[in-house]
């Protein structure tokens, strides 16, 4: 850059990329069933997703139609077949290129619950994953 008045050159560099993230993500490619309920408790729709990635906050979803609001109830079940379950709140959705949806969820429960929430999906997506990855070595 130059300035107007005294014409002395300067380098200018654009400003860093601020994560403004609390927690990290760690990426994961599970199914998950999801539940929507209005502000009185009542089912407004019913879906499967795929998580794209999660952390402790919370957890991004990619769904084929938008998620507009409410409380969400997230289901999936773990290498041992339970059934493991998390309620969230919607942040965002948006629409991508490719016409599908990601929608950004916070987690909402004890960290307990959202401890085992994510243990459950993580352990789960890396025990498909080396196993598929096994089976196209052999």
């Amino acid at each position: 850059m130059r300035c107007s008045k005294c014409q002395q050159v300067f380098k200018v560099f654009p400003p860093e990329v601020v994560n403004r993230r609390k927690h990290p993500r760690i990426k994961t490619r599970n199914l998950i069933s999801h539940l929507i309920f209005d502000e009185h408790g009542k089912l407004i729709s019913q879906g499967l997703s795929k998580a794209l990635d999660i952390s402790k906050g919370g957890i991004l979803l990619e769904t084929p139609e938008s998620i507009e609001s409410g409380m969400i109830s997230l289901m999936a079940v773990d290498l041992d077949n339970k059934f493991i379950e998390i309620k969230g709140e919607l942040i965002y959705s948006k629409k991508t290129d490719s016409g599908m949806y990601h929608s950004g969820i916070k987690f909402v429960g004890t960290d307990e619950q959202v401890k085992n929430f994510i243990i459950g999906l993580i352990k789960e997506y890396n025990y498909r994953k080396n196993n598929l990855l096994i089976s196209l070595a052999q």
